[in-house]
C-alpha cells in the first residue's frame, strides 16, 4: 500500500479552508492574484475561451486537464510548453498549483525548477517543503475536484486566474493564482513574502460567467 506521511497538509487543497491560518508552508504557496488588466482597443483577448480537445489524467490523486492548449509534454514530473495565449494561462494556472501541492517528494523539486517562476518567495517554499513528506497520492478528503475557471486578469506578461475547486465533503473554493510568461512558457509566481492577500476562500456558490473545466467524477 502506498502511503503519505505529512506533517503539514499543504495549505491549497487543505480541507478546513474557512480557517485562514494555513501556516508557513500553506502562505507559501497559496497565491495572491494580481491584477493584470486587459488588452488595449476594440477586441481584447477572449478570456473565456474554453480549452479544446480536454483530456484527463491523474496525479497524486487529482484529475489535471490537458487540451490542444498545452502541456505539451510532461518530463522530470514537470508539465511544460503552453500556449501563449488566456487559455493556456488557464491551464498552466491549474496544473501548477495542484502539481505543486500534492508532488511527492520525489517529484517537487522538478516541478519547482520547471513550472515556478523563480524568486524569494520560490526558495522560502523550497525550504518550508524538505520539512515535509509526502510519499503517495493525496487522501480522498484533502484532493480537490477542478470545476473550472475566471481570467480575472490578463496580459500578454501575466495573468491573473480564479480555480474553483469542490472537496469530498462537498465545500467549495476558489484559488487565486497568478501565473506570469518566462522563459517561453506560463510559470506559476508565488507572492511576494509580505504578501497580506487572502489567496484561497470558501464559496458557496460558483459564479454564473465561469469556464467550466469539470474533472470527471
Amino acid at each position: 500500500m502506498i502511503s503519505t506521511v505529512v506533517r503539514e497538509q499543504p495549505g491549497v487543497w487543505r480541507r478546513g479552508i474557512r480557517n485562514p491560518a494555513a501556516g508557513a508552508f500553506g502562505a507559501a504557496l497559496l497565491l495572491a492574484a494580481v491584477g493584470c488588466g486587459g488588452g488595449d482597443g476594440d477586441a481584447g483577448p477572449n478570456l473565456t475561451a474554453a480549452p479544446t480537445q480536454v483530456r484527463w489524467q491523474p496525479f497524486q490523486g487529482v484529475a489535471l486537464p490537458s487540451a490542444d492548449q498545452g502541456p505539451e509534454q510532461i518530463s522530470e514530473g514537470a508539465a511544460t510548453g503552453f500556449e501563449h495565449s488566456p487559455t493556456g494561462a488557464a491551464l498552466a494556472a491549474i496544473m501548477h498549483t495542484v502539481r505543486l501541492s500534492v508532488a511527492a517528494d520525489s517529484q517537487w523539486a522538478d516541478i519547482v525548477r520547471q513550472e515556478v517562476v523563480p524568486n524569494k518567495a520560490r526558495d522560502e517554499w523550497a525550504v518550508n517543503r524538505v520539512q515535509l513528506s509526502i510519499t503517495g497520492p493525496a487522501a480522498p478528503e484533502y484532493a480537490p475536484r477542478v470545476l473550472g475557471y475566471k481570467i480575472t486578469g490578463y496580459t500578454d506578461a501575466a495573468s491573473a486566474v480564479d480555480v474553483y475547486t469542490r472537496y469530498s465533503d462537498n465545500s467549495k473554493a476558489v484559488n487565486h493564482t497568478t501565473v506570469e510568461w518566462f522563459g517561453n512558457d506560463w510559470r506559476l509566481r508565488l507572492p511576494d513574502l509580505d504578501a497580506t492577500a487572502r489567496p484561497i476562500e470558501a464559496v458557496d456558490e460558483l459564479p454564473t460567467d465561469i469556464v467550466k473545466l469539470e474533472a470527471p467524477k
